[in-house]
């Protein structure tokens, strides 16, 4: 994967930010992050490469370019996780400082803590709270989103389930390999076959006969 700053170069820049929006008297030395930041970029390249979005691509190779705000918001994510796993002293506050950045950058709240899968997509996702779900891979959401728990209950998203903007998945739903939750949608406790959208919010839900490939408009069919 070719990337729009090197991976020194992109360590420098996340710590100038962090230090702007946290100047707590504690900076944070670019030098920490070098091999992490590696690592994260490592562990994004399956989704850049698996995107159809043409920004993703450059000249027919995966492309990461830090002022693509979806790409940035899924390094940050990624990047917060390898941190909080380094077991450094200062590793659990620079992750907690990595999850705040991309939260005040994106208005996306996912911690660091929450497993998304290898294959993943932010699209615009201003507005959106993931919790810790199960999420399968081939997973897409977008903005004003939110998936989060019901007395200590957690939905399970299977492969390929795309949520579109201002859905909301709470408590213990079951989304099928596939599925498609409509815009606006809100589903508590709900089972969802596969390959099927669902429209409607509470009790109100509709089930559409036909059957759902959304997913293919996010990512390239040869490798999905």
């Amino acid at each position: 994967m070719t990337t729009s700053l090197p991976s020194p170069a992109l360590s420098n820049y996340v710590a100038r930010q962090l230090d702007q929006f946290f100047p707590d008297g504690q900076p944070v030395p670019a030098s920490m992050m070098y091999e992490m930041t590696a690592q994260a970029l490592a562990r994004l390249e399956p989704a850049i490469a698996a995107s159809s979005n043409k920004y993703f691509q450059r000249e027919g190779k995966p492309f990461f370019d830090h002022l693509h705000s979806d790409q940035y918001a899924m390094f940050l994510y990624l990047l917060a996780r390898i941190v909080a796993k380094a077991g450094l002293p200062r590793a659990p506050q620079l992750a907690t400082k990595l999850y705040l950045l991309n939260k005040a950058l994106h208005g996306l709240d996912v911690y660091f803590e929450v497993q998304l899968p290898e294959v993943f997509l932010f699209a615009h996702p201003v507005g959106t709270v993931l919790g810790r779900a199960e999420y399968g891979n081939y997973f897409v959401v977008m903005q004003n989103c939110t998936v989060g728990n019901i007395d200590n209950r957690f939905p399970k998203i299977g492969e390929k389930v795309v949520l579109c903007s201002g859905s909301a998945v709470l408590g213990g739903c079951d989304l099928g390999a596939g599925a498609c939750v409509g815009a606006g949608s809100l589903l508590v406790n709900a089972t969802i076959p596969a390959q099927r959208t669902v429209t409607g919010r509470g009790k109100e839900i509709c089930i559409l006969s036909e059957p759902s490939e959304k997913w293919r408009n996010y990512f390239r069919l040869d490798l999905a």
